[in-house]
């Protein structure tokens, strides 16, 4: 079995750029770019990790359908472990519309598809043996796993041995840390955005944000804050790490490529500055190119690239 095992949703991404407002109805408008890419955050995860270089496996479900097999077989192309994924015969594949606009910011229209029957049925621990690391990818947009479903297989990978992260999305219900809370004390590396731990924890500033997220149990946690770099609470003190300034085409999956980023970085055993930089490094080589995972590459090709940059790299 894979080192580090991701579970999360499964979508491909239509993107659209640049969309700076919708056409009145009944109307048409042009754009420059409209593509179909790997989405989801469980795919953009585990592609970006076997970029890197990672030995990983990826669970979630598909329909049986065109889309389901073009994320399959991109993830096998990429070198992703893809076998375990459940074949849906009677929901179709998750589809997110991406709407860019000329700033880089997206928005979303998302079908769940077969998303909403991943559950805990798909899991089989049997199949885990030899795993290090679990990444649940998709807190919030994960139905099946929501709330006690989730706290359970982060308790029983730690009870294996495995460490594990959590990366939330945006909770459409608003329920926030009533519905994450049982989880915590189970995570080892919780990696939200600014403005998922500001709408968990009610406070406006990372450090008070990672105090709040501790307190609950989590033993280490990343705040991902886009252009400014990233925020990071754990054993070893807390730091701010400031982002690469590079021109962005689209952003869409760079939050997932940071988290690929950091994990490969610490399951490689690399102190906290580098794993910290390099992460920032993966998002900023993502958000260079369309598609979450496309404009990664192996860690060696990132290092290279990080050292010949000078914002953000030393500080």
């Amino acid at each position: 079995m894979a080192e580090i095992v991701v579970l999360g949703n499964f979508v491909v991404d239509i993107i659209g750029k640049p969309i700076d407002r919708l056409p009145e109805r009944g109307r048409l408008s042009l754009i420059d770019t409209l593509e179909t890419h790997v989405g989801g955050n469980g795919p953009n995860t585990a592609g970006a990790l076997a970029k890197l270089g990672a030995d990983v496996a990826v669970l979630g479900r598909v329909g049986d359908d065109l889309y389901g097999r073009f994320l399959v077989e991109q993830l096998r192309a990429w070198g992703a472990d893809a076998s375990r994924v459940a074949w849906d015969p009677e929901a179709a594949t998750g589809v997110t519309l991406v709407a860019v606009d000329s700033t880089g910011e997206r928005s979303f229209i998302h079908h769940f598809g077969a998303n909403a029957r991943f559950s805990p049925a798909d899991l089989n621990w049997d199949t885990l043996k030899g795993v290090r690391h679990l990444h649940l990818a998709s807190y919030f947009i994960l139905p099946g796993w929501d709330g006690a479903p989730a706290a359970a297989l982060l308790a029983e990978a730690r009870r294996r041995g495995v460490s594990t992260s959590l990366d939330v999305c945006w909770d459409r219900e608003g329920r926030w840390m009533d519905a994450l809370a049982p989880c915590l004390p189970h995570v080892d590396y919780l990696l939200p955005s600014e403005e998922e731990a500001q709408a968990l924890t009610g406070c406006s500033a990372p450090e008070e944000m990672t105090r709040v997220l501790q307190a609950r149990g989590s033993r280490t946690v990343v705040i991902k804050q886009g252009e400014r770099g990233c925020y990071y609470a754990g054993d070893d003190g807390r730091r701010h790490m400031p982002a690469f300034h590079v021109p962005v085409r689209e952003t869409t999956g760079a939050g997932d490529c940071f988290i690929a980023g950091f994990l490969h970085a610490r399951l490689q055993g690399w102190e906290t500055h580098r794993a910290l930089r390099f992460a920032n490094a993966c998002g900023a080589r993502s958000v260079q190119a369309v598609g979450g995972a496309t404009g990664m590459e192996s860690a060696a090709a990132i290092e290279r690239w990080a050292l010949q940059q000078t914002t953000g790299a030393r500080e």
